[in-house]
């Protein structure tokens, strides 16, 4: 301590030393880090005594870094030298990020580009490729990595990146993109050889590169997409439309012209991207076009493609690349990008496939009802059922005149194109309906014998299915149906069974030739006059001779049991005969018993607009449908215009019937007459027989009795 002076005052050097010490106290609490910098106090070894305070924990190592995800390295520049025709010597400058060793990516893709002489830092490097790319491995903050690249045919480097710049100084050939480029990431580079003998020029040469795109459609139309830039003005660039292209669209160039085979397309500064659309000629399809690309430009893109409808072949010495490499976008499915080099061409051959036909609207079913009345007039009545799914209109060609339309119950006009005409124009809608058409004609009928056609309507739609059922007038008599899927008749199995066992039967029971065969025709036709006499009388023929025959084989009472049970045989062959169904067979093929009729429709079903016109404002009345004698019916299956059904009946009238039998009571008759003698005979021998009276016997010659 200094002690102040006498007098109470304090001395000049003690005060400066006093205000000295309170700023070092002041500095020292202000600066923190100084109290840092101060050496820690020392700590205890160990705890000496129980209940002492333990020394504070030592603080635990930090834990080990995570394994970096992105932005892992930097690569700053990547500069080639050397010719593009052999070999380039590459340096590529970079740094890891990361504390650990990263994948560099170098270029690619391994099967097209070779690497040799690699080094990283002036010391060998260890490479790899994993599918479309080469990598090293390091971990230095700052490298360098040298080397040397051989590019394959396509002359092309892939970049995976990102690099900040990259510099081309080549000796021979130029890199297409230019030789300052700068962001790439994920880039294709383009090299040309320049093989021609012309030599790389110092300043940035033009950029000319074309990518196209063909689609073969119900129109050939393509897609151009021009990149142009260079270090002055581009100007107005033509391009030459050396494959007929007309063009319908520019984007990229405003003011463009198409003189002759040149489009002129102005550009305004160094660079231009424009694409070009439009159709090429109908030439272009169903003969081999030989593309080749434009002479300014080292390489092309082709885009070849096709709807379902065209097939496309191709061929030529271009190399086939994945879609993706294409700057134009595929629009159908099987797209093809082809990578077309200066003084190669593409061949493609585009075929356009044979369109089927396809039904957009079908008939389900066809149902027709034809009346023909003695007098030969013909009413039809069809009934269609159609789906549709697409037209609008349906043009009918009716049987006859068209006397009434209706669709679903609803009454429709009836509309011609043309004053005269006889079709009938018929709106029908989506969905499934029922068509009804009315009208009326006339048929030729002859008197005695004949065929009739019946006519359908006609309509442009296959038919699944098609019946038609015909009356008949009382006079005529089916004998056929023609026309349908089977022929129908009016005879049977059981009718030439019947034939045939009259036949038999009358060569059995009559000796001559001439008498068998008028007996034969006699017999059978009694089958189709009467079967009732028919069986009666094959019966009687059938007992009568086998009761012949049986007189040559027994006698007395063998000959009356044989004779009883021959009547038993012939009486019950003809009741089994009479009853069967085997000769109604036909009737249930062609005939038809009680139709269906179809019935008018009520009037008002539709809605009539009125236009002051009487011919206009009248709602079609359907036709009342008449009855006949007769009914006969055909089908068929899946009915066309290629395959129309138009049923014919043969047939036969009644005075043909009438004559029919006038000359089978003339064959009986003649058959009788050349019989009379023998008739004559039995006859008398019958009335003998039933005239002779019983013998009375004489009692005088009566036998003794025998005594008992």
């Amino acid at each position: 301590m200094l002690a102040p002076r006498k007098g109470g005052r304090v001395g000049p050097f003690a005060l400066v030393m006093i205000v000295s010490a309170f700023l070092s106290i002041v500095m020292a609490a202000a600066d923190p880090r100084a109290a840092l910098a101060q050496p820690p106090s020392a700590q205890p070894i160990g705890v000496l005594y129980p209940g002492a305070p333990a020394a504070a924990e030592r603080p635990e190592a930090p834990p080990p870094p995570e394994p970096c995800m992105e932005d892992c390295f930097l690569l700053s520049t990547l500069v080639l030298r050397g010719s593009v025709s052999t070999t380039m010597s590459f340096e590529l400058k970079g740094g890891v990020r990361a504390n650990e060793q990263i994948k560099v990516p170098l270029f690619g893709p391994p099967g097209q580009v070779r690497l040799d002489d690699v080094t990283i830092d002036g010391v060998p490097a260890a490479i790899g490729f994993d599918g479309d790319r080469y990598h090293v491995f390091t971990s230095a903050r700052a490298f360098t990595i040298r080397g040397r690249v051989t590019l394959g045919s396509d002359q092309m480097l892939v970049v995976p990146g990102p690099v900040v710049a990259v510099d081309a100084h080549l000796t021979s050939g130029r890199l297409i993109e230019g030789e300052r480029l700068s962001g790439v990431t994920a880039a294709v580079l383009h090299f040309d050889p320049m093989t021609d003998g012309a030599e790389a020029k110092p300043k940035s040469p033009p950029v000319f590169r074309l990518a196209r795109a063909l689609r073969f459609g119900r129109e050939t139309s393509f897609t151009y997409r021009l990149t142009a830039s260079q270090s002055t003005d581009l100007g107005t660039i033509r391009l030459p439309l050396r494959y007929g292209e007309k063009v319908s669209d520019v984007q990229g160039s405003s003011g463009w012209t198409a003189e002759g085979e040149e489009l002129l397309l102005p550009t305004s500064g160094h660079e231009a991207e424009i694409t070009i659309a439009g159709t090429l000629p109908p030439s272009s399809v169903g003969s081999v076009k030989t593309f080749t690309p434009d002479a300014r430009s080292a390489y092309e893109w082709w885009l070849i493609e096709a709807d379902p409808e065209h097939r496309v072949e191709t061929a030529g010495e271009p190399k086939l690349v994945e879609t993706s490499q294409s700057p134009i976008s595929p629009t159908f499915p099987g797209a093809r990008v082809f990578l077309v080099q200066k003084g190669q061409a593409l061949e493609v051959d585009a075929r356009s496939l044979v369109r089927g036909d396809v039904l957009a609207a079908v008939a389900r079913t066809h149902r027709r009802f034809v009346a023909i009345t003695g007098r030969g007039e013909l009413i039809s009545d069809e009934t269609i059922g159609y789906d549709n799914n697409g037209l609008d209109h349906l043009m009918l060609m009716p049987a006859g005149k068209a006397m009434y339309l209706s669709t679903d119950q609803s009454a429709q006009r009836i509309l011609h194109t043309e004053a005269g005409a006889k079709e009938v124009l018929v709106p029908v809608r989506a969905g499934t309906h029922q068509l009804r058409v009315q009208s009326l004609s006339e048929a030729s009928l002859w008197p005695i014998a004949g065929a009739v056609s019946i006519p359908a309507t006609t309509y442009p739609l296959a038919t699944s299915s098609a019946e038609t059922t015909v009356g008949l007038p009382d006079h005529v008599r089916p004998i056929a149906v023609l026309g349908g899927d089977r022929v129908r008749w009016a005879f049977a199995r059981g009718d030439l069974i019947a034939v045939v066992l009259g036949i038999a039967l009358a060569c059995f029971g009559f000796r001559t030739t001439k008498t068998r065969a008028i007996a034969s025709v006699c017999t059978a036709g009694l089958w189709f006059v009467s079967r009732e006499g028919f069986v009666v009388a094959v019966s009687a023929l059938f007992l009568a001779g086998a009761i012949f025959l049986a007189t040559r084989f027994v006698r007395g009472t063998w000959l009356l049991v044989a004779s009883g049970l021959l009547t038993v045989v012939a009486l019950l062959g003809g009741r089994f005969a009479l009853s069967s169904d085997a000769t109604a067979e036909p009737t249930h093929e062609m005939f038809v018993e009680r139709p269906d009729l179809p019935r008018p429709e009520a009037p008002g079903g539709s809605q009539p607009t009125f236009s002051g016109d009487p011919k206009t404002d009248i709602t079609p009345v359907s036709l009342s449908f008449p009855s006949s004698e007769r009914y006969v019916q055909a089908s068929r299956q899946l009915v066309s215009s290629e395959r129309p059904f138009v049923p014919r009946i043969v047939y036969v009238t009644s005075t043909f019937i009438a004559g029919l039998h006038a000359v089978w009571l003339a064959l009986v008759a003649l058959l009788v007459w050349a019989h009379r003698d023998r008739l004559i005979a039995l006859k008398a021998k019958i009335a003998d027989r039933l005239t002779r009276r019983p013998t009375i016997p004489d009692p005088t010659n009566a036998r003794e009795a025998p005594p008992f």
